[in-house]
């Protein structure tokens, strides 16, 4: 529109001249030039813009370069540029010697122009704004949705927990009362049996009951091993873990393609609690990094900690920090364990890392 309004005044002017048709090319370049340049605030392009002024100002015939250049001018990064654009409106009709018509139409489109400009500036600056909220906004929810989903996380692991201690609480109950009475009631056929040894028919039934005791005995401890054994969860028991070690930031990566054997289970939550003790207790460590995963043949787990970290890790079983229950405990389900120091970003971590083969199970060892 401003363009058309600069052609417009050289298309009505008596007196155009090739300093008019040249002002008006070279205001169109600095203009777009402009454009590119406004966002970086570039030097060379504001002297370019204030030339332009003075160029429409002082020469005559360059007037009908003032209403692209007054457009730009309020974009320049000093306010006092401003208050150029009616000084050069003025100066521009002075020395081209305009009449009253086309002198006041010059500076009411160059005011214009500054107006329109400025307009511009705040649509540009509140859209920014808007899009800074927009922005901000989007990150609070992503925040939100994390946290929310880190909340969601700690339920079920809490819900997970709980059910997992209730089965463990029904199956000791279970093995305390229920045992206790089928063993008592064990001994007392017993007893009766020697009791009533010359009674032939009594000790046959005596012996039925005691079979059928010895049966119900058998299949309330599998009954039991079985409640129990289901309520061991590596990924629940590492959380409860680092949540109740007392020391600041403790990782857990549990990357199990499935759950381990109950006894595997034990002794990973076994070798990972006595690591975590040591680390708390031994190093005064604040960072903790648990991992336990699974490969083709293999159970793994590793514990890393900082802290006091001793230079080297050899004689550490004679020192009773614990390393030897751990490593029988390893040890019986046929794995290895191994302690040593890694420095990883000019930082010494104290590595606990054991492995167990799968499909391996307490009895087949012994």
């Amino acid at each position: 529109m401003l363009l058309l309004a600069s052609i417009a005044f050289v298309a009505g002017s008596r007196d155009a001249t090739a300093v008019t048709v040249v002002a008006l090319l070279l205001s169109v370049c600095v203009s777009a030039a402009f454009e590119l340049a406004v966002e970086k605030a570039s030097l060379p392009a504001s002297v370019a813009e204030v030339a332009a002024v003075a160029l429409a100002a002082f020469v005559p015939g360059a007037y009908v370069t003032l209403p692209l250049v007054c457009y730009d001018l309020p974009r320049l990064p000093w306010r006092a540029t401003r208050a150029l654009a009616p000084v050069a409106a003025l100066c521009a009709t002075l020395s081209s010697g305009l009449a009253l018509a086309p002198g006041v139409g010059l500076v009411a489109v160059s005011a214009l122009a500054s107006l329109l400009s400025l307009r511009c500036m705040a649509q540009l600056e509140e859209r920014r704004e808007l899009h800074c909220l927009k922005d901000d906004l989007e990150d609070r929810i992503a925040l939100l949705r994390e946290k929310n989903a880190e909340l969601e996380d700690a339920r079920e692991f809490e819900s997970r927990a709980a059910t997992l201690a209730e089965r463990t609480r029904i199956a000791r109950e279970i093995h305390d009362s229920v045992g206790h009475l089928l063993t008592r009631l064990v001994l007392q056929v017993e007893a009766l049996k020697v009791v009533r040894r010359d009674d032939p028919s009594a000790l046959e039934d005596l012996g039925v009951i005691l079979d059928g005791l010895n049966e119900a005995t058998s299949s309330m401890r599998r009954s039991v091993h079985a409640l129990e054994d289901s309520g061991v969860d590596v990924s629940v028991g590492l959380h409860g873990l680092a949540a109740s070690s007392g020391i600041r930031d403790v990782a857990v990566d549990c990357g199990l393609d499935a759950e381990p054997p109950a006894e595997v289970g034990r002794c990973i939550l076994a070798v990972s609690r006595e690591a975590l003790t040591n680390a708390a207790r031994h190093g005064h460590a604040d960072q903790v990094r648990v991992r336990v995963g699974s490969l083709p043949g293999l159970w793994q787990v590793r514990v890393a900690s900082n802290g006091m970290v001793p230079v080297d890790a050899t004689g550490l079983e004679e020192r009773g920090m614990g390393l030897r229950s751990m490593r029988e405990r390893v040890g019986a389900l046929g794995g290895t364990l191994s302690v040593r120091v890694e420095e990883l970003d000019g930082t010494r971590w104290f590595v606990v890392f054991a492995t167990m083969p799968r499909h391996v199970t307490l009895g087949e060892v012994a």
